[in-house]
């Protein structure tokens, strides 16, 4: 993830001010290592913080940063799937002037204001996470994944600069269907891409590479893939590969699984048991800057944070990306003619409930005390923002229910959730994120295949045998031993429900949290102290939660309760 903040202005500020504002940014940001750089010169300023092997992988082709000072231009490329994701304010601490960060904490250092942005709590109850360009913060908001942020002479402006092309593909025959001969030279160019990826991991430090995985899916076939492209190089020896996985009770098939990977890899195996320590839960909404409604985060922050200690690592595989871009949609499929009704049916989806024709708003509004509410009523939504209605726009303009769902899936969940809190959460423990089916290159092609490919491509091969580039086949060609059996297409295209990128449950387990802080976030004073949350309804939900698991609506209580906490935010 680019470690990095700047202050611009149009007006000629000295250095040594613009200097002590950077360095009370790079205070917060230095933390995470790096060898800091910093450059100053009248009305602009730019602190970054290098990490050596972010060289190892390259997530972006151009590059993210240009500075033209003698146009007085700054502009940054957001990658297209989600990466390195920044902050900025507008206009502050002057007219004109661009304050921006990877981090929102170091804006907060710098001196912007703290205050709670209602209506991105409503976003974050309504689709489980926060979707940009929206931050939980008033003022501060995120660049979009795929856009442009361009600061000249004082003027501030957020364009599209990469697009998926769903619509119009070259997969598309004349009734709009994939095509085999398609499919197959996509499924060519993923091999190439994956390929290609592994061999630039090949050169690794001596610390081992993290494969987050529960022995199938796409994180495991990334890591068959690095051994595999190890072997035909002739390495002296594979990389060094450390298995990692949540172990759950119930889930001794998923343990199984990845211990059977491990064994072949010649990989050392990590069980990480499911913990629900305090500690977590302060850390992942500190790393992530914002209250969360799903598991999600917690179990990644378990994860990654107890993995890299135990193990020592600096690198971690993730098969982030390969959901969405490869799964089938939920059905019902997303249907609607009016920006509201499509994103109602999205965010129903998501929660695995059957649409309806508005939000879902009654329980919402008792959640809420009455000032809140009214604050509410008069805000615009996330819906009504420039961003929003450009997605439903493009989406209600795909043919096919399965591009809709895909279309929002990769411009909503794949960034907003999956890759942005991944990143923040590895910057958190200084770990760097390897996820190749989220490489731009990667999911631009790979978004292009339809849900039922592989029976495209059986049709089009004599006496309907799978065809040497079905994924189930590729996966199979990076096995050690040509006699094993490969592993079906399916393990790939749907990871297992409860497998750690795909857990997206609406319940999570508070019984091991402490006494002092649960009576530090949920007792009616405390709800009072912030008046965001209405008593009683919190109180109704906790009643709710019986046998160690809670609604979803009181992990938002208790995480924006925990981040009111920890950054000193007011309303």
């Amino acid at each position: 993830m680019a470690i990095l903040a700047g202050w611009l202005s149009k007006q000629a500020i000295p250095e040594a001010v613009i200097e002590e504002r950077l360095l009370r940014m790079a205070a917060v940001l230095e933390q995470h290592g790096g060898e800091r750089a910093l450059v100053l010169q009248p009305g602009a300023g730019l602190v970054t913080f290098a990490d050596p092997l972010t060289g190892v992988t390259t997530q972006q082709k151009t590059a993210l940063l240009d500075w033209l000072p003698g146009q007085q231009t700054f502009v940054y490329r957001r990658p297209l799937t989600g990466w390195h994701p920044l902050y900025y304010v507008q206009d502050w601490p002057e007219p004109g002037d661009l304050l921006f960060a990877s981090e929102i904490k170091a804006l907060l250092a710098a001196g912007v204001p703290c205050r709670l942005f209602l209506p991105a709590l409503e976003a974050v109850r309504r689709y489980g996470f926060l979707p940009a360009p929206w931050t939980a913060f008033v003022g501060i908001e995120v660049v979009p994944a795929g856009s442009l942020l361009r600061w000249q002479q004082g003027r501030t402006l957020v364009s599209e600069l990469h697009d998926y092309r769903l619509a119009a593909s070259a997969l598309e025959g004349e009734e709009g269907e994939a095509t085999p001969d398609a499919v197959k030279a996509t499924l060519r160019e993923l091999d190439e891409l994956l390929c290609a990826q592994s061999r630039h991991l090949l050169p690794l430090p001596a610390a081992p590479l993290l494969v987050l995985t529960a022995g199938t899916g796409a994180a495991a076939m990334s890591a068959e893939l690095l051994s595999w492209v190890a072997q035909q190089q002739r390495q002296e020896s594979s990389p060094s590969l450390q298995i990692a996985t949540l172990a759950f009770a119930g889930q001794r098939r998923a343990y199984t699984s990845a211990e059977a990977l491990a064994e072949r890899l010649q990989a050392g195996l990590l069980a990480i048991r499911g913990v629900d320590a305090p500690e977590y839960w302060l850390a992942t909404v500190s790393a992530i800057e914002a209250p969360c409604a799903l598991t999600f985060p917690l179990a990644l922050h378990q994860a990654l944070h107890t993995a890299g200690v135990e193990s020592d690592a600096r690198l971690a595989l993730l098969g982030l990306g390969a959901r969405p871009l490869l799964a089938p949609p939920p059905s019902p499929s997303l249907a609607g003619e009016e920006s509201v009704e499509l994103f109602h049916s999205y965010s129903a989806l998501l929660h695995g409930r059957s649409s309806r024709p508005r939000f879902p708003i009654t329980e919402g509004d008792q959640l809420w005390a009455p000032e809140v509410r009214r604050c509410l009523a008069e805000s615009p939504s996330w819906e009504e923002t420039r961003h929003a209605r450009r997605l439903a726009r493009k989406t209600l303009a795909l043919r096919q229910p399965w591009q809709r769902w895909r279309y929002l899936d990769l411009h909503l969940r794949l960034p907003d959730l999956l890759l942005q809190t991944a990143q923040q959460l590895a910057t958190f423990d200084r770990l760097i994120l390897v996820a190749p089916f989220a490489l731009p290159e990667l999911a631009e092609a790979l978004a292009l295949l339809p849900p039922d490919h592989e029976h495209l491509i059986s049709q089009a091969t004599p006496g309907n045998q799978p065809s040497p580039l079905s994924l189930a086949s590729l996966v199979q060609s990076y096995r050690r031993s040509s006699a094993e059996t490969a592993w079906p297409a399916t393990t790939l295209l749907s990871a297992p429900a409860r497998s750690l990128v795909a857990e997206l449950t609406s319940t999570t387990a508070l019984s091991s949290i402490g006494r002092d802080l649960l009576a530090e976030t949920l007792t009616p004073t405390a709800l009072l102290q912030t008046g965001i949350f209405a008593p009683k309804s919190v109180k109704a939900l906790q009643e709710r939660s019986r046998g160690g698991s809670v609604p979803r609506e009181l992990v938002l209580v208790f995480t924006t309760q925990l981040l009111c906490k920890l950054f000193g935010a007011t309303l």
